[in-house]
């Protein structure tokens, strides 16, 4: 037997698990083996990596008609999934610290729970001290606040609806007097909170993926859309390449 490089539990000698994910259609609940929770959330992190790259792109020109609407939008669609990706790691926490065969969230498709689920993410990504140190090096000066208000006070007025919201945000406004947008400031500190946090899942579920063995045959790492080669992962972009 040897340790498991993530969670320290004994687990059995090194071999190539091939771990499949199965297709989810009907219910409410999540529920699934523990193995395949953590490669289901390693995929749903590496598809947020690309709405991080989209959102990049988006940003690269300094200024242009609906770019902060555009922006605004991909930022409300990385929190819905941020949301989800969330509930599932801490599951998949709880299911390796309770040495459990299966992970189950309840109500993880509920519409119902949408809104209160969101609200706690944003509740939570606020909270880091990292964010803090890395908004803080952005702006050159101490944000006033790091609490993602407008984007609650949104999330509310829709019941949690981050469609319906994105929906408003990108359709033209008839009545000349809808809600007005985050300023740019606002929408880049709820960027920079969504990507550390989806960063350190990917980072994360791939290093339990690989310590167990999993059948993963790439590896994530950023590239510079100039040169081709990128160590800083807060510019470059992602991708992922065989191993």
């Amino acid at each position: 037997m040897t340790k498991c490089a993530i969670c320290n539990s004994e687990t059995a000698s090194p071999k190539t698990i091939p771990v499949r994910m199965t297709a989810i259609t009907a219910g409410e609940d999540l529920r699934m083996e523990t193995n395949e929770a953590h490669l289901r959330a390693l995929d749903m992190a590496v598809h947020l990596l690309g709405h991080i790259n989209a959102f990049r792109a988006l940003s690269e020109v300094p200024d242009y008609l609906g770019r902060r609407r555009a922006r605004y939008a991909m930022t409300l669609i990385m929190l819905d999934e941020l949301t989800s990706l969330m509930e599932l790691m801490k599951e998949c926490e709880r299911a390796v610290t309770e040495r459990s065969p299966e992970v189950l969230v309840k109500g993880f498709f509920s519409p119902e729970h949408k809104q209160e689920r969101a609200q706690r993410a944003l509740d939570e990504i606020g909270k880091s001290e990292a964010l803090f140190l890395k908004v803080k090096r952005t702006l050159g000066r101490e944000p006033s606040a790091i609490d993602f208000a407008l984007f609650k006070d949104r999330l509310r007025q829709m019941d949690g609806n981050v469609f319906s919201t994105v929906e408003r945000a990108l359709r033209y406004d008839w009545s000349l007097g809808g809600d007005s947008l985050p300023s740019d400031e606002e929408i880049d500190m709820l960027f920079m909170a969504i990507e550390l946090n989806v960063r350190g899942a990917a980072e994360f579920a791939y290093q339990w993926a690989m310590a167990n063995e999993f059948d993963i045959d790439f590896r994530l790492t950023t590239v510079n859309s100039k040169d081709g080669c990128d160590g800083r992962k807060e510019r470059g972009y992602w991708v992922t390449m065989p191993l």
